[in-house]
């Protein structure tokens, strides 16, 4: 779809089946351009805009890098991408909006994700 130019818009993703989440960021690690790197960006997410911890993933990689981003597609993973190489030398700032909708849905997983980003230094702003 890509190489033919068809995903030219976000979030397509959010039509995809629970097991076809992991499939698209597998797709988008594979195919994502991570040849800028961006410096202290700030990014700001909706958890009203995702359904599980895949979406969010996928959620995230739009808002880092784009159509089509990639940015982790699980706690580990999310981990090398903000040690760079991944469109992004640094993030300074997530604003996380809607994010008790997130906590309610992640429960354990929604601190581990918010440890993952102040461990690299990006102040979590929880709105």
């Amino acid at each position: 779809m890509k190489l033919k130019n068809e995903i030219n818009e976000k979030s397509i993703w959010k039509n995809f089946k629970k097991n076809e989440l992991q499939g698209w960021l597998v797709y988008t690690l594979n195919t994502c351009n991570f040849d800028t790197e961006r410096e202290n960006i700030k990014i700001r997410i909706d958890g009203n805009e995702f359904h599980n911890i895949d979406s969010f993933f996928c959620a995230l990689g739009e808002e880092v890098n784009g159509i089509a981003g990639y940015f982790g597609r699980n706690l580990a993973a999310l981990d090398d991408c903000l040690r760079g190489n991944f469109g992004v030398k640094s993030i300074t700032e997530l604003t996380w909006i809607n994010h008790q909708t997130s906590k309610k849905l992640f429960k354990a997983k929604f601190k581990e994700i918010v440890e993952v980003f102040e461990l690299h230094k990006v102040k979590v702003i929880l709105n």
